[in-house]
């Protein structure tokens, strides 16, 4: 390793474009908190409150929102990709048309929130609590959202290829249609959904708890239903070509 000797003005000089630096991000946040802009990419706002502000169409990508108030905010098209949310509040936040690509939202809170084609596709939402969220053709592609209470949210024609499930609670959730390919849900909570329709192929529902739910039309070709209860389900007309069944049969 070879050590690089600096002189005593570069030393200064790099401590004065950092000073700088750090001033100007301050700058930022402060113009940001006191609603001069919307816009604050990267700007650390952990424990900030923005409840009822209205950042629809912000840029606020890759923003440390840890732990932040975010309770009715409007969030409409809003840019939060590689966000960190972190055990933030967005209980009935609007985030519809809003860009989550992969941000984290571990512990968030969106209870009630309208997220409806937002983009959480690679995003973090383990053990989330989004009871009756709206996430109609919402884009959850490859999202975590194991351990996430999901109980009542509308999810008609959202997409959850390869998304992972495990452990969540969806009872009562409605997911007409919705594409699931490829999905991870092991020891899942289905009881009551409206699945009719989806598409579930190749997903793994090990153990995972149907009581109830509708599967009706749904395509579970290729799916991997080992010891899921299914006793009470409806499968009326479902397509389980090549489909592993609870007893470890294997559906012709």
């Amino acid at each position: 390793m070879k050590w690089v000797a600096l002189m005593p003005g570069a030393v200064i000089a790099m401590g004065i474009i950092l000073t700088s630096a750090t001033a100007r991000a301050q700058d930022r946040e402060a113009a940001f908190l006191a609603g001069e802009t919307i816009d604050c990419p990267g700007c650390n706002l952990a424990g900030v409150s923005l409840k009822r502000r209205n950042l629809a169409g912000a840029d606020l990508s890759g923003a440390n929102l840890q732990e932040a108030t975010l309770h009715k905010t409007d969030l409409r098209g809003a840019n939060l990709s590689g966000a960190n949310l972190v055990d933030a509040n967005l209980n009935r936040a609007n985030l519809t048309r809003a860009n989550l690509q992969n941000a984290d939202l571990t512990g968030a809170m969106l209870f009630a929130a309208n997220a409806s084609a937002a983009d959480f596709s690679g995003a973090k939402l383990k053990q989330a609590l989004m009871g009756d969220v709206r996430l109609i053709r919402a884009n959850l592609e490859g999202a975590d959202l194991s351990f996430a209470d999901l109980g009542g949210a509308k999810m008609t024609d959202a997409r959850l290829a390869h998304a992972t499930l495990t452990r969540a609670d969806l009872r009562l959730t409605a997911l007409f249609r919705a594409h699931m390919q490829g999905v991870v849900a092991e020891d899942t909570y289905f009881a009551g959904a409206d699945m009719r329709g989806a598409d579930l192929t190749g997903a793994v529902l090990l153990r995972s708890n149907f009581h109830e739910a509708d599967l009706g039309d749904a395509n579970l070709s290729q799916a991997d239903l080992f010891q899921a209860n299914l006793s009470t389900a409806s499968l009326q007309n479902a397509q389980l070509s090549g489909t592993r069944m609870p007893d470890n049969t294997v559906h012709p």
